[in-house]
């Protein structure tokens, strides 16, 4: 019986060091300030840059071992402690190493932070407060919804933009999953989104995973618009269809 107890125990510590570790919906930014060709690893995940900032979406705990490789030389290697939920932002000098600057909430407003670096929430120069309106006297406040909240056109031209700049698919789906995490966005939107990426392989992923994410469901046929075969095509409207019918 006694064994039974330490081994459920053990089970159990088991279980909550692996949900701290989990690293849903974290991320981590860092910013090198360094010439040359700079190439980062976060764990086994692979980024490049030719503007010094590296994005990593969804990583996978929250003590991940960091690696900055200049011109194919290794100039830092840390393991750092991130906070579940929240963006951490980074920056790496030959003086001060890799440093955590400050870390950020991923929404404002509701609205993913597609590529805030600065922090619209911080009071400090980085970024004005922004002012909260009271409530009414006498009537409750009510959470808002953030998957009812459709993109803006702003903040939809900054994620297009960024998927554009992702140097591989693999990237590009991962921005895009974490965008559409808790936003909507119209079935013309997804489709611009579709042709930025390079294989129909790929489109076909991010079309299927993004469907609950489409506001006007009805026009979601024009996403084939962006396939390049009609095999593609054919696989998108099979999946529309055991969609709809359920």
């Amino acid at each position: 019986m006694k064994t039974l107890l330490l081994f459920i125990a053990a089970l159990l510590q088991t279980s909550l060091i692996f949900a701290q570790n989990s690293g849903t919906d974290t991320e981590l930014f860092i910013e090198v300030a360094e010439q040359g060709k700079i190439v980062v690893y976060v764990n086994d995940e692979q980024v490049g840059s030719s503007k010094g900032r590296f994005r990593f979406y969804d990583v996978e705990n929250t003590s991940p071992t960091v690696i900055i490789m200049r011109n194919n030389r290794q100039i830092a290697k840390t393991t750092l402690s991130l906070t579940r939920n929240s963006r951490t932002i980074a920056r790496y000098s030959s003086f001060d190493g890799l440093k955590v600057v400050k870390t950020l909430p991923m929404f404002d407003a509701n609205q993913y932070a597609l590529d805030d670096w600065d922090g619209i929430f911080d009071s400090t120069p980085d970024g004005p407060t922004r002012p909260s309106r009271p409530a009414e006297p006498g009537r409750p406040t009510r959470p808002t919804l953030s998957r009812d909240k459709i993109m803006s056109n702003q903040s939809f031209d900054q994620l297009l933009n960024m998927v554009r700049r992702a140097d591989f698919d693999s990237g590009k789906i991962k921005l895009v999953k974490s965008a559409l995490n808790n936003n909507k966005i119209s079935a013309s939107q997804l489709t611009a989104l579709v042709k930025v990426f390079d294989f129909d392989a790929s489109r076909l992923e991010i079309s299927k995973s993004a469907y609950d994410s489409v506001a006007d469901k009805q026009n979601y046929f024009k996403v084939t618009e962006a396939f390049e075969f009609d095999f593609s095509k054919d696989q998108l409207m099979d999946y529309i269809n055991k969609k709809t019918s359920r």
